[in-house]
């Protein structure tokens, strides 16, 4: 069996998480299977360890259904210009972007 570990000492179980999460920053363990052993492993390495042990959370990505409509719909404009190779105005839709996102945090922090 196989765990992904990044160099900040955080685990995954998938080579798909560990790209995702860790971008160029992890490395492949192999893990035993027997229960003993298993639970002897993880335990020395502290996988699944908690926040109390300076273990780091694994981040994951926001609720889709948290991100503004509006805010979205100017990033992905800002991401397809930026692909056709318009720097400038890519970086202003972008910001776009993000100031209406960050509108609808604060709105969401009031009420």
């Amino acid at each position: 069996m196989r765990l992904y570990k990044s160099s900040k000492g955080q685990w995954v179980g998938t080579q798909a998480d560990a790209r995702r999460y860790f971008p160029r920053d992890w490395k492949e363990t192999d893990v035993p299977v027997s229960k003993v052993q298993l639970i002897e492993f993880l335990n020395e390495n502290k996988v699944g360890a908690t926040q109390t042990e300076q273990q780091q959370p694994v981040m994951t990505a926001p609720d889709p259904e948290q991100i503004d409509p509006e805010a979205y719909s100017w990033v992905t404009w800002a991401y397809e210009t930026l692909r056709r190779g318009d720097k400038a105005e890519a970086e202003a839709m972008l910001l776009r972007g993000l100031e209406k996102q960050k509108e609808l945090l604060e709105d969401n922090d009031r009420g």
